[in-house]
């Protein structure tokens, strides 16, 4: 089964100061995680706790990497390889290398001004003399902040896979197997639609269903993106008292990476009548829209079925509906193929390709390089 993650988010009022607390339970006891932790004046407003401390969420690109992004479209580069550059194998850790920093951040970069990723994963692999490809079909990515579950998911059914088909038809354990390139194909879209995380859309369905708790009325949306985009990370902003709203917005610990929402501007303890509504940002931070929330407390509730989750198919358990979801998208796996690459006389397998694209180490870190069509 998934490891499941337990955590409590609270806010403590102790005299004239209140501290929010992130509190992830480890084989039952609770823990103090100091990244995400935040003290604020008792009467400050919920806004205030978010202005500093580390960002867990969000990329900063400057003026050279969004030139690079409009050459990348320019030249029409959708294809990314990268590369192991060690000199002896080292499959593990390039795995855990590529699976939880190079990846992700390129695919975060790629998502700067795209609405979606539509990502193929590719696995290169050596073993007994022979080189095998694995591939996954198209997989889509709604929203930036799926990112680091959806390769997780991606990285851990490919292993599998591999596992199990050298296992069956060579008869070699994974650890026979050498991995020292990847290969992604990346499909920038851009449909103007705005998305919640998977997190909140797979636990949020029954509220498309389920009666609204909001009897609140009509909100001037016009005016409210104004007044957030004048008050936004400021610690003295104003905010119109004719705005009768409830704010929240997303955050992303930096430690455990688990995504939440938290209060940003409560103007009132009435949430059956008061609108409330979600921040929505990109990428880099910047405001994208509001997203109405019908039912706060349905949309901040953890639900307790996420422990029992079992896939018909592969008999699979899961721990939370976020993996359960990404499991199924991937088709419990069945969603990668395998071909034989043919090798040369010396034992290699060799591909040319004639417009090549180094990615710059100082931002990327990791050797990738864009490859455009011929």
């Amino acid at each position: 089964m998934s490891p499941h993650r337990h955590s409590r988010f609270v806010f403590e009022t102790s005299g004239n100061v209140r501290i929010f607390r992130h509190q992830p339970f480890i084989s039952d006891l609770s823990v103090e995680c100091q990244s995400c932790q935040s003290r604020v004046g008792a009467t400050e407003p919920y806004s205030h706790h978010w202005l500093s401390g580390e960002d867990g969420q969000h990329i900063k690109l400057g003026l050279e990497e969004k030139m690079l992004l409009k050459r990348i479209e320019r030249e029409r580069i959708e294809t990314f390889m990268i590369c192991d550059e060690s000199p002896v194998g080292r499959t593990r850790d390039f795995l855990l290398d590529t699976g939880t920093e190079a990846v992700p951040q390129l695919l975060r970069f790629l998502y700067y001004e795209a609405s979606q990723l539509e990502v193929t994963f590719g696995f290169y692999v050596n073993v007994a003399k022979k080189r095998l490809y694995y591939e996954t079909f198209p997989i889509v990515i709604k929203h930036f902040l799926d990112i680091e579950e959806t390769v997780d998911m991606v990285f851990t059914r490919m292993v599998e896979k591999i596992s199990s088909y050298v296992l069956s038809s060579l008869r070699l354990p994974m650890q026979a197997c050498t991995i020292k390139r990847l290969k992604l194909i990346v499909h920038r879209q851009w449909n103007g639609q705005l998305k919640l995380p998977l997190q909140y859309r797979v636990k949020r369905e029954s509220d498309v269903r389920g009666k609204s708790t909001n009897n609140s009325k009509p909100v001037d949306l016009p005016l409210l993106t104004e007044s957030y985009i004048n008050y936004h990370g400021k610690r003295f902003g104003h905010f119109p008292a004719s705005l009768q709203v409830n704010l929240y917005c997303f955050r992303v610990c930096p430690r455990t990476k688990e995504l939440y929402a938290v209060p940003y501007l409560i103007r009132s303890e009435d949430v059956n009548n008061t609108p409330t509504f979600l921040i929505q940002t990109d990428v880099t931070g910047e405001f994208r829209g509001m997203h109405e929330i019908r039912n706060i407390r349905r949309f901040l509730r953890t639900d307790p079925n996420d422990r029992v989750l079992v896939c018909r198919e592969c008999k699979t358990h899961f721990s939370s509906r976020l993996n359960f979801a990404l499991h199924k998208q991937i088709d419990c796996g069945r969603g990668i193929v395998v071909m034989t690459l043919d090798m040369d006389l010396d034992g290699e397998s060799t591909e040319l390709y004639e417009n090549c694209l180094s990615l710059p180490k100082q931002f990327f870190k990791y050797a990738w390089f864009g490859i455009g069509p011929n």
